[in-house]
């Protein structure tokens, strides 16, 4: 890669594109001014070794992807090549090639970059677990092996042996896409960070069943600490519902799932070590809290200890992968 000039790395997905900037740090990139930014989903910088990598990430749009090169200064000449990977990494192509080169990345191998080069970064605040805010994990060795559970539209669920040794092993179709799609169906609302933002709002609780609910007068046989989040039947109480509180038992039936799925995975190829990632939690507190509540119930209840960690540039591993080429 030019050591002068920025790279530009792409993961355009389902419904977002994720944008990471590589520059070396001598190269003035003032993101901060730039008017249409001020609204991305993600925004900030890290640096490590020589070079800076800005994060940022917009829903689809080639429109919208040029804007944000173009209000950043980096208009066609100066960039030399783009690399690019996710399921639209095709659907732009053509529009992409007019800018720069384009070289375009396997998603699975982007990943298994982009978590490598997070490794060697080796920075204190990189991966964190989440119990009520995060806490990060500064770790001794490598990261490896482990599972990465990748939540997008759809849900990959990969196994890292080591460094360029990986598998998928499994994965659901219940992801963000059928989050956004039935919220969309309940609601008419198919803003994600809209829905998200109604999730605070809301409470599982006033449409979902909980345990305590389903054992009256008993001793729940799962009982835990808390137990508002501990969701025996989703959507089970047949009444009105508040949007807010509609979509929060929807966010909570899709990370209960995925959570279930991934903590059935870890066990059956017995790796502790469980990442989530993807556009789907977006560092969200009330995904992140659910998440951490759902794997660490499922591993209690099996008699394990076992806990979710996440990464902080979520959603842009894929992104920061392809730079790696």
């Amino acid at each position: 890669m030019n050591s002068v000039f920025p790279c530009i790395g792409l993961d355009i997905g389902g419904t977002l594109t994720k944008l990471v900037i590589r520059a070396n740090k001598d190269f003035k990139i003032t993101i901060q001014h730039s008017e249409n930014l001020t609204s991305t989903i993600f925004q900030q910088s890290v640096i490590s070794q020589d070079w800076a990598y800005y994060f940022i990430s917009f829903p689809n749009s080639i429109e919208s992807l040029t804007e944000r090169l173009q209000a950043i200064g980096l208009n066609k000449g100066i960039l030399k090549t783009i690399y690019i990977t996710g399921g639209g990494a095709y659907k732009y192509n053509q529009q992409l090639s007019e800018l720069a080169e384009v070289v375009k990345v396997n998603e699975f191998e982007s990943l298994s970059n982009g978590l490598a080069q997070l490794d060697q970064i080796s920075l204190d605040n990189t991966f964190f677990a989440y119990n009520g805010s995060q806490q990060f994990i500064k770790l001794e060795q490598s990261i490896f092996p482990f599972l990465l559970v990748q939540i997008g539209s759809g849900v990959s669920i990969l196994k890292f042996d080591k460094a360029g040794q990986f598998q998928r092993i499994g994965g659901t179709s219940l992801g963000g896409g059928m989050f956004l799609g039935l919220c969309h169906l309940f609601t008419g609302n198919n803003n994600f960070d809209q829905l998200l933002q109604m999730s605070k709002k809301g409470s599982n609780s006033k449409t979902d069943l909980l345990m305590d609910e389903m054992h009256i007068g008993l001793n729940s046989p799962v009982r835990r600490h808390k137990v508002e989040s501990h969701v025996a039947v989703s959507l089970g109480k047949v009444s009105p519902m508040e949007p807010e509180d509609l979509v929060q038992s929807l966010l909570y039936m899709t990370a209960y799932n995925i959570s279930q799925i991934a903590y059935m995975n870890s066990k059956l190829h017995n790796i502790e070590r469980v990442f989530f990632s993807g556009s789907f939690i977006r560092n969200h507190k009330e995904t992140l809290n659910c998440i951490s509540e759902a794997f660490s119930y499922f591993s209690q209840m099996d008699g394990q200890l076992r806990v979710p960690y996440f990464i902080k540039h979520d959603g842009f591993v894929g992104a920061l992968g392809v730079l790696q080429i």
